[in-house]
């Protein structure tokens, strides 16, 4: 598990945003980031970029937009 706070949280966020939506990990890391492995990678210790984690919270606030829960 990732020990980075920001990364700690990103993944956490993930996780909230998959169980109120029911998106898959694959599907997710496809439409946020174009990497259907991005949540394992991340997992397994791979830092993202900056601009990796803007597009994941990019696209949470946007579906958000589209589908208030």
């Amino acid at each position: 598990m990732a020990k980075n706070p920001v990364i700690v949280r990103m993944l956490a966020d993930i996780e909230a945003f998959r169980a109120r939506t029911g998106i898959d990990r694959t599907n997710f890391g496809l439409a946020a980031t174009g990497d259907g492995h991005f949540i394992a990678r991340v997992e397994r210790g791979k830092q993202p970029r900056l601009d990796t984690i803007d597009k994941v919270y990019r696209y949470i606030r946007q579906h958000r937009r589209r589908n208030p829960a």
